[in-house]
């Protein structure tokens, strides 16, 4: 495992990153209610930059090992959060105006080293030195290396006979940007486990849920937390067999494990999101589904079960509601509400791509009693 290390400046990792983008993310864990652990890989399809260094964004977790593309990889970590030195950054301070200006510096400054990734990963060479390579090697053995092409002519034949023929030819005509031909997307790889489950990802009594907040996502798994990078992802969760497993977009599929222990839930999202509105729940849930909507589905744990029948009885209304009110459809194929303890929630509503986690608090029984002020 690779040693912490003092970061390099902000203004030269913020500036090696830039060009990084996450065009797919799978994120495959396993998780023990038990022992209150978290373990599992993601794999990001990235386009890397020009140095040939990915940064990613990684909190609380321990990585364990990194590949590019099926081989092990260089990779170093370093961690956000390190001691102040609190005489230099107080010893200003003679009033309440002065202490609020220093808090507010060190609020900042904490906020600053958050933007800048803390997992380097080295994924290849730099793309223009392995062009400048190839094409030394090209004029050494008398080659030319062609001009990167501005078009792509596709020959289309005749639907009828197959051949090319007089009258009969199409030319399809395309033109790409030069940098198109130049990307460099490789398949990063993490092997990780949480170390810390207080941050970002949180256990109760049979209850696990996430709230990413504002960049929390990578306190749980490594990502580029960044509203910015938006992308698909592939969701798999392995629980026992008695706990259910919700997260973001359409449940594919569930599968059994061969002795019948362990269950995994295997979710899809094709609409790209950013990292913070992946979210997740586990415990003993059960499920109800909304008796209008095919696409509205609610989970609580059985002691709330009757309460949560009455109370999201009109949900269908309001949510088609806003469908017609705004002129659209949910972007997602599927919405679920999960509601969870008060004492477990960090704040009143958590919001994810088409899930959002609640307070069973907002839950109401059959018989409701309205106080009215005479």
């Amino acid at each position: 495992m690779a040693k912490p290390r003092k970061p390099k400046t902000n203004e030269d990792q913020r500036a090696d990153n830039s060009e990084a983008v996450v065009r797919h993310q799978k994120l495959c864990l396993n998780i023990d209610m038990d022992k209150r652990h978290v373990y599992g890989y993601t794999e990001l399809e990235i386009v890397v930059p020009d140095n040939g260094v990915v940064g990613l964004h990684a909190d609380n977790l321990a990585i364990e090992r990194v590949t590019v593309d099926g081989e092990p990889a260089l990779f170093e970590v370093f961690p956000h959060y390190q001691a102040l030195d609190s005489e230099n950054r107080w010893c200003g301070v003679s009033s309440a105006t002065s202490a609020a200006d220093a808090a507010g510096s060190v609020y900042l400054s904490s906020l600053e080293r958050e933007l800048v990734p803390n997992l380097l990963i080295m994924c290849s060479k730099s793309i223009k030195s392995v062009s400048e390579e190839q094409g030394q090697q090209n004029s050494e053995s008398g080659l030319h290396s062609p001009e990167e092409p501005d078009q792509v002519i596709v020959v289309i034949t005749s639907p009828s006979s197959g051949e090319i023929c007089e009258g009969e030819l199409h030319l399809a005509i395309w033109s790409i940007e030069p940098l198109c031909w130049m990307q460099n997307v490789k398949l990063v790889r993490v092997d990780y486990w949480v170390e810390k489950a207080d941050t970002g990802i949180h256990f109760g009594d049979n209850i696990l849920h996430t709230d990413n907040q504002i960049r929390r996502a990578r306190c749980w798994f490594p990502c580029l937390d960044d509203s910015s990078q938006r992308c698909c992802y592939d969701l798999e969760y392995t629980v026992a067999n008695n706990f259910v497993a919700v997260s973001n977009g359409k449940l594919l599929y569930q599968v059994l494990s061969k002795d019948g222990l362990c269950k995994t839930y295997v979710y899809g999202l094709n609409v790209p999101v950013a990292a913070r509105w992946i979210s997740l729940a586990v415990a003993p849930f059960e499920v109800f589904p909304d008796c209008y909507s095919g696409l509205l589905s609610y989970m609580c744990l059985p002691a709330y079960l009757s309460k949560l029948r009455h109370t999201v009885g009109f949900f269908h209304s309001a949510f088609s509601h806003y469908e017609e009110y705004l002129s659209a459809s949910f972007p997602f194929g599927s919405y679920t509400q999960v509601f969870i303890f008060p004492e477990m929630t960090i704040s009143s509503t958590s919001s994810g791509a088409s899930l959002t986690i609640l307070s069973t608090q907002v839950l109401y029984d059959e018989k409701v009693i309205d106080q009215v002020y005479i």
